[in-house]
């Protein structure tokens, strides 16, 4: 079983506007990502933040980025199954150029691991749904929701050992990210190209 979560409940304070209301080739960045994660083959999707119009996981804690779209996804996964094993494929709505099989090689990589990622990057990466990472992730935020040191994505593949995977081969700007207007205009240039 796949599961894959889109990270669309950012503040998008550096873009100015909501980046999954962003649209390009008739499509928002969300509606994109979405029929993404459904080509890549997941089997379940989740969308966490408030996005108008659909279905979304809240975050259980405010404000707490990446990691609390994370640990709420775990929590409404284990509180709706439980956690079996199975992978969580993680994007964030903001990398426009992310392909099927970009994200297809990744998770089927995770092998045995608990965790992968593409070398040099944070997103996409994969994670085993288990207990011992809702309970990591419970344990980060117990005294505090302050991020930054072990309460980030980074500190968190590194807890659980994740497995790098080489990014030989894959097409060039795949992880282009969109944090501005400057990064949205370069965007939009190189589709023109």
């Amino acid at each position: 079983m796949l599961y894959a979560l889109l990270l669309a409940g950012g503040k998008s304070s550096r873009m100015g506007e909501n980046k999954s209301t962003l649209s390009f080739d008739g499509k928002t960045l969300l509606e994109h990502s979405l029929a993404l994660l459904k080509l890549s083959g997941a089997d379940h999707v989740l969308i966490s933040g408030e996005v108008e119009g659909h279905q979304t996981i809240p975050d259980l804690l405010p404000e707490c980025g990446p990691l609390g779209g994370l640990h709420a996804a775990v929590h409404a996964i284990d509180d709706k199954i439980g956690l079996d094993g199975s992978s969580l494929l993680v994007i964030p709505v903001d990398m426009p150029m992310l392909d099927s099989l970009t994200l297809t090689r990744l998770f089927v990589s995770i092998g045995a691991a608990d965790s992968c990622f593409y070398e040099g990057e944070v997103f996409p990466c994969v994670f085993k749904l288990s207990p011992q990472l809702r309970d990591h992730l419970d344990g980060l935020f117990s005294e505090s929701t302050a991020l930054g040191g072990d309460r980030s994505m980074k500190a968190l593949l590194r807890a659980f050992s994740a497995r790098p995977i080489d990014t030989l081969g894959l097409p060039e700007n795949v992880f282009f990210n969109l944090n501005s207007p400057e990064d949205w205009n370069q965007f939009k240039k190189m589709q023109c190209e």
